[in-house]
């Protein structure tokens, strides 16, 4: 899509290197973004660290808040779509070879630079803010560096938290390619029928073992399996409702009440919620509706920030809440309206920074060439 942005935006789109830009995606993104950031780390650290427990005490609303979660499931399956879509169209499409030497640099000059920024920044201030002594927090550093914390220390990194998520997502990274030859099979029916096997026995896995933060890709395979089946059914041009006005009044319902199938509390629960999730995605990148509202400019812009917000969000919150403590506010509703506007002011303003000075670049393909570039000049003759 040929989706121009006004010119006060323009320097925060997401700079892609091809011509398969999709909008209603980074739209994708800023939903699951939102989901985590705040319906989840928002409301919890304001409960937390400004009210001491004391603002959300009902259970139900606890409930629905732990559904905040969902967004990280969804950026598995967004992760799946994505990376399955060009492995796809070369198997079945007679598309484009992947070079796999481009595919796994990509993967690593794209988003290895703002990982290993947003690892020194946070362990600086865990450091000064006497958490943890450098010694201490050295090895934790140096394991999540190498995306081995899960792995090694079973447990979310004592230098950023939120990695764990990027440890499995870099699993799924490794393993695509080879995912991939899924799409070998030429029969489209055997080839989902596959997918859906896959998908549902990655369910039974992930449900059964319960939900950790420290598991492997395999407990969240299904996510990424999901994205790629939608990725299959999205490229063949499926459609899953033809009336566009249904279709889009189904997103809707689906948007409004998926956060109240609280899935821990059962398997049926928790595969009517991968349902869900699935059927959500697939309207947000078909129905027309739903791809305009998905494309508002400055809704994808913020998503397409969701890797540097990802990053750096908790940090922010955390440095945030130490500074609002010295304003109390009575009413609880009140407070927490005001303490959350100015909290994700300051995440969207120091993760807007730190997207455009150290992720945005690293979106160039190529960048790092630039680097060591000197600056041509020229002489004039005399």
């Amino acid at each position: 899509m040929g989706k121009s942005f006004s010119p006060s935006l323009e320097k925060f789109r997401r700079i892609t290197s091809g011509t398969g830009y999709l909008p209603e995606i980074d739209g994708l993104r800023f939903i699951a973004i939102s989901w985590v950031v705040v319906l989840m780390h928002l409301s919890n650290i304001i409960n937390i660290n400004l009210y001491g427990r004391q603002l959300i005490t009902d259970e139900f609303v606890a409930k629905i808040i732990l559904e905040g979660g969902n967004g990280v499931n969804f950026f598995f399956m967004i992760s799946g779509f994505i990376l399955a879509l060009p492995f796809l169209k070369e198997k079945l499409y007679q598309g484009p070879k992947v070079s796999l030497k481009q595919y796994y640099w990509r993967r690593l000059t794209r988003l290895e630079p703002p990982y290993i920024a947003a690892l020194l920044i946070a362990f600086f201030l865990v450091v000064v803010a006497g958490k943890y002594s450098f010694s201490e927090l050295a090895p934790h550093f140096l394991a999540s560096l190498f995306y081995l914390h899960n792995v090694i220390f079973d447990s979310q990194s004592k230098v950023l938290g939120v990695a764990w998520s990027l440890e499995v997502e870099v699993q799924f990274y490794l393993l695509a390619p080879f995912l991939s030859y899924v799409f070998l099979l030429k029969s489209t029916i055997w080839r989902r029928l596959l997918l859906l096997l896959l998908i549902g026995l990655g369910g039974l896995k992930q449900f059964n073992d319960s939900w950790n933060p420290a598991s492997p890709f395999i407990n969240f395979a299904c996510f990424f399996l999901l994205g790629m089946l939608l990725a299959d059914l999205y490229a063949s041009k499926w459609r899953l409702i033809n009336n566009s006005r249904l279709c889009g009044w189904s997103g809707i319902i689906i948007f409004a009440g998926l956060h109240f199938v609280f899935s821990p509390d059962g398997i049926g629960l928790f595969f009517l919620k991968m349902c869900l999730l699935a059927v959500f995605f697939y309207i947000g990148i078909t129905n027309p509706g739903w791809k305009r509202l998905l494309s508002i400019q400055w809704i994808s812009i913020i998503g397409g920030m969701c890797y540097s917000i990802y990053l750096l969000h908790l940090l922010i919150m955390a440095m945030a809440t130490k500074l609002l403590e010295k304003i109390p506010v009575e009413n609880k509703l009140a407070g927490y309206l005001l303490y959350a506007i100015l909290i994700l002011a300051a995440v969207l303003l120091g993760c807007g920074l730190f997207y455009r000075l150290v992720e945005q670049p690293c979106m160039k393909r190529e960048w790092y060439k630039n680097i060591f570039k000197r600056k041509q000049t020229t002489v004039k003759p005399g």
